[in-house]
């Protein structure tokens, strides 16, 4: 009887079976795998994709908005005053010695007023627009506190005599602070303004110390304050044109808007501690950088 092949044995054939089931599975395993890896990549591309399609379409809308402010502000808080400078300039021209010496006084303090707010208003609308720009190159420096708050309170210091209004610097003469020199002195120049606009008589004072994670610096004025609402509104970004300012006049909340895109340049934040009639603290707080 003549024996069989080795390669023909039951045991070799079924341990080629269970090996080609086995080279199988381990392929079929394998491409699943990589499928799942496939998928993976897949899903994180999308993830990706559709972040960068919601920052574009946040971008745009950003800029939507931007234009429909800028037109509320040109078509309103603009083109309004500049009407009223004509009309009040050419009545004066118009009167030629007819008009009594108190109404032309009143009208000249009138146009001077309307002026120094229409300077004020397009120096805050072209600062806004120049740091839209997220990729504008600023450089991070040593700043002397003190010496930049007395700059702001030189330039403001002609209105807040007008209105008896004593602007004091209470931070200690060599206090520094590390951070972008031009977006902060914005942030105090509207800072102060809008406590300016917002009081008849007072005081502004402005101080500041070390905390151990950063520099906080508080703006207290002893104004007209704010209601729950109006500071609500603030913090959610809403465009504010319900409030009335000491002479009567409606503000456009440009101040605050300003201040909220330059604390996101600087990396701050802040808070506000307001009551009607008595007063209003704006606190800022920056963490500690070192300078670039």
């Amino acid at each position: 009887m003549l024996k069989m092949p080795w390669y023909q044995n039951t045991w070799f054939i079924i341990s080629l079976l269970l090996f080609a089931l086995g080279y199988v599975t381990i392929v079929l395993i394998i491409r699943a795998k990589r499928f799942i890896i496939r998928q993976n990549v897949l899903r994180a591309l999308v993830e990706r994709k559709t972040k960068e399609l919601m920052k574009k379409t946040e971008e745009l809308e950003k800029n939507d908005l931007i234009k429909t402010r800028l037109i509320s502000i040109i078509s309103h808080d603009i083109i309004t005053p500049l009407r009223f400078l004509h009309m009040a300039c050419k009545n004066l021209i118009e009167s030629n010695g007819s008009m009594s010496e108190a109404l032309k006084l009143e009208t000249m303090t009138e146009i001077a007023n309307t002026s120094r707010e229409l300077e004020m208003l397009s120096t805050n609308i072209m600062n806004w627009i120049k740091y839209q720009n997220e990729n504008r190159q600023l450089l991070r420096e040593e700043v002397r506190l003190p010496d930049m708050i007395q700059q702001v309170f030189g330039v403001l210091n002609g209105m807040a005599r007008q209105k008896n209004i004593v602007l004091s610097n209470g931070v200690p003469h060599d206090f520094t602070v590390c951070q972008y020199a031009e977006p902060l002195r914005i942030i105090l120049y509207n800072l102060v303004v809008n406590a300016l606009n917002f009081m008849e008589k007072g005081h502004i004072t402005i101080a500041a110390r070390n905390l151990r994670h950063g520099v906080l610096i508080e703006v207290k004025d002893e104004g007209f304050g704010m209601s729950k609402e109006q500071i609500n509104n603030i913090l959610d970004d809403q465009f504010i044109v319900s409030s009335t300012n000491a002479d009567g006049r409606k503000g456009n909340g440009l101040g605050y808007l300003i201040i909220k895109d330059l604390l996101r340049v600087t990396e701050g934040n802040f808070t506000i501690k307001s009551a009607r009639n008595k007063g209003t603290t704006i606190k800022l707080f920056f963490p500690n950088q070192l300078v670039a």
